[in-house]
Parts: C-alpha cells; sequence; structure tokens
C-alpha cells in the first residue's frame, strides 16, 4: 500500500484515535506495534523486563492510548519508559514528543540532519494538516556509527534519506525465549509523498530528480539487508491488520525473511508509478 496523501489518515488519527485503535499488537518476541491501523509507535520490552523502548512518539492525540497499552504490559509510563529513538521528523511520528518528555523522560534521540526543522516551522506546518508544532529537544543525536544499547538490545542506526532529510532506519536481534534470534528491521521513512510533484516549485526539476535518485539509490542498497521480521510505524507497510493472527500476542505470523525485500520492492515500484506520471522528466 502506497499512500501519497495522508491528509484524511491524519485527520483520522489525531482526532478520532479511537476509531481505528489496534492495541498491542506483537511483532516479534519483545515487540510491539500501538497506535492506529494508520500510524503508530513501536513499544520494545527491555530483555529483563523492567522497562521499555519506544521507536516514535506517534501522535499527541493518541499518547493516551500508548500510555495504556504500556500499563497493559506492566509498565508505568510515568518512570518505565528508558529510551526513544525517533525516525523521522514529521509530526505524525512526533507531535506526542513533548507530552513524552515531559511526563516520561527517557533519553530520546533524533538525526543530526532534521535538527533545524525543530526550529523552523514551516518545515512542519508543509506537512502538518492538524498538529501544531510544540518545541522539544532531543538529548542526543545519531551519529549513525556507533550502536546505541539499551536493555539487552543493540540497535544499529542508518541514515537512510528520502522520505525526510534525517530519515533514520534500526535494526536489531530480538531473542524468544526458546533461543531463538530474530533480526529485526524497521525502516524509518518508506513514504514517497514527500517526492511527489507537489512538494516541488516551478524550475525545481534537477531537485526533484536527485531526491528521487537519492531515494532509490538508497533503497536499493538496504534490499540485501538480511531481515527476519520487518516491522514498522505504519500499519500498512507491512499489512498489520491482514498478516496478524487471531491472537494478536502471536508474533509468528510476521515472520517472514522474504518480506523485507518485498516491502522495499514495492516502495520503488510506486516511485517508477509517480515518476513516470510526473511533469518532470
Amino acid at each position: 500500500m502506497v499512500i501519497t496523501d495522508a491528509t484524511e489518515y491524519y485527520r483520522k488519527a489525531s482526532l478520532y484515535p479511537w476509531q481505528t485503535a489496534t492495541g498491542l499488537v506483537r511483532l516479534s518476541p519483545h515487540c510491539w506495534y500501538v497506535g492506529q491501523e494508520w500510524v503508530g509507535v513501536i513499544l520494545i520490552e527491555t530483555m529483563d523486563h523492567d522497562g521499555v523502548i519506544m521507536i516514535d512518539s506517534g501522535i499527541r492525540g493518541q499518547m493516551w492510548q500508548i500510555f495504556e497499552c504500556i500499563r497493559k504490559l506492566g509498565y508505568d509510563p510515568e518512570t518505565d519508559i528508558k529510551l526513544c529513538l525517533l525516525s523521522h521528523a514529521h509530526l505524525d511520528h512526533c507531535s506526542g514528543m513533548p507530552l513524552l518528555l515531559h511526563y516520561s523522560h527517557p533519553v530520546m534521540y533524533m538525526s543530526p540532519y532534521e535538527v533545524d526543522w525543530l526550529t523552523d516551522p514551516g518545515k512542519w506546518t508543509h506537512y502538518s494538516p492538524i498538529d501544531e508544532y510544540v518545541p522539544f529537544a532531543p538529548d542526543r543525536l545519531y551519529d549513525y556509527r556507533t550502536p546505541i544499547e539499551c536493555g539487552g538490545f543493540r540497535f544499529q542506526v542508518l541514515h537512510t534519506p528520502g522520505h525526510t532529510p534525517g530519515t533514520s532506519s534500526f535494526f536489531f536481534d530480538d531473542v524468544d525465549e526458546d533461543g531463538t534470534v530474530y533480526r529485526v528491521g524497521l525502516h524509518g521513512g518508506m513514504g514517497i509523498n514527500t517526492l511527489t510533484d507537489p512538494n516541488y516549485g516551478e524550475g525545481e526539476a534537477e531537485r526533484a530528480k536527485k531526491e528521487r535518485g537519492d531515494f532509490r539509490a538508497m533503497m536499493e542498497g538496504l534490499l540485501p539487508m538480511p531481515v527476519d521480521i520487518t516491522i514498522s510505524n505504519h500499519g500498512p507497510n507491512i499489512e498489520l491488520m491482514q498478516r496478524m493472527g487471531p491472537d494478536r500476542r502471536d508474533f509468528r505470523s510476521f515472520v517472514d525473511p522474504s518480506y523485507w525485500e518485498m516491502h522495499l520492492r514495492r516502495q520503488l515500484k510506486g516511485l517508477d508509478e509517480m515518476e513516470a506520471a510526473s511533469k518532470f522528466h
């Protein structure tokens, strides 16, 4: 599923989050999707079960659902969120960040390539038809060389620009109770919506071609990555509702080493179609 106009999805997720709430959906032994069918966050239970790690904060309007799911896992969202990793600076992934940082105080990382977005509202309003930007500051910035370690996990963070300048992707091993090790991968920004013609003005054909070319090269470079379980902060990207089994706590329906390549190639096909219809040639 390739979404090129997310405005209506965003509006419903922000204003009526209860309508499409997923509850807790287990993606890997320690990893859960929480939020709406369209957009959500990833909760990762630490290996010793003394807290949780978050990828993204989600939309401000869904924060109460995220906190309630953390409680259902047996943790206190005020004290037990250890770390938050931001995939990219679009408000559907971080408009809840100021609330999260104020209430829960996790160590928060983001890309150095998007820190300027925190001080330039124009970069936000272009993609934010519903939520107003509330400033926040990261604790640390990715250096894309040193893995981030927390709670028994070692996160490999890669700079994968294209969707936004600082889009970051995450790869880590998750170990089941029987000792089976699964390689988990999350591409931080699959969407091509920021590469469509309306995002470029007159005389910007070369910029459009370059950014689309950079996105293509990045995606093709990730194709050989070995991934057993592909996860996402957007449910449709991994066909969340269609692939999960009747028991939402059983992650085995998401174990598929072939899915990662298909996941990326589907977006590349969407890019092909968009470029074929583009006014920039």
